[in-house]
């Protein structure tokens, strides 16, 4: 039996950590100018208020960020990803079982997908930025068992045959992901991502 570790994310998608970054940063660059100016205006406290108010604004996202998190951890355990076989082959037909403690929460809906993403490094020094593109996507259909306290997931899972092998060099990095979104009632919705890795020949079983 072999244990994958959790990738996420927790609280989904990147893009909303990003826009909150970009949001508070442009909030500390606002409220700072804001009160740095103050002295120099007709009405001081007016500026004090308005570099407040763009501090807080732009504190705001992670600070209701922090909040989902702490729901998330306090509703919800360690997830894990148990596989009978050590070792996945091109050609692989097996069961796979998501499994994660829950506390005064419920999953209302699963949705898995089996993705192969292609990254190649381009550029370098300053200008090195990574390309990332999913080159295979496939949407499975888990089985959920009821049980208390915990939700445990059956998930078929197939890797084609004619797919590329798992490897990584310096530039350029081919890997499996199986990914699932949770829907909660209790707590924000969570997602969880585990990498597989996917030898280059096909074992007869």
């Amino acid at each position: 039996m072999a244990d994958h570790e959790d990738h996420g994310p927790v609280l989904g998608s990147g893009w909303i950590h990003l826009a909150a970054s970009v949001l508070l940063v442009l909030g500390g660059v606002m409220g700072y100018s804001f009160w740095d100016n103050a002295a120099k205006s007709a009405d001081p406290s007016l500026m004090r208020r308005l570099g407040t108010i763009a501090l807080l604004v732009g504190i705001s996202p992670w600070a209701i960020n922090g909040y989902r998190l702490f729901r998330v951890r306090a509703s919800l355990g360690t997830a894990d990803l148990e596989l009978k076989e050590v070792l996945i082959p091109l050609g692989f037909s097996g069961n796979v079982t998501y499994f994660r403690p829950l506390h005064n929460a419920e999953v209302q809906q699963i949705e898995v997908r089996l993705q192969c993403e292609e990254l190649i490094v381009l550029g370098g020094g300053r200008g090195r930025r990574e390309s990332r593109q999913t080159v295979f996507s496939e949407v499975l259909t888990p089985v959920v068992s009821p049980m208390m306290e915990q939700v445990r997931v059956q998930i078929p899972l197939r890797i084609p045959k004619e797919g590329p092998p798992s490897f990584s060099t310096e530039r350029a990095r081919i890997e499996w992901w199986l990914r699932l979104r949770l829907r909660m009632r209790g707590c924000p919705n969570t997602e969880s991502s585990f990498q597989l890795e996917v030898l280059p020949a096909v074992v007869e079983r």
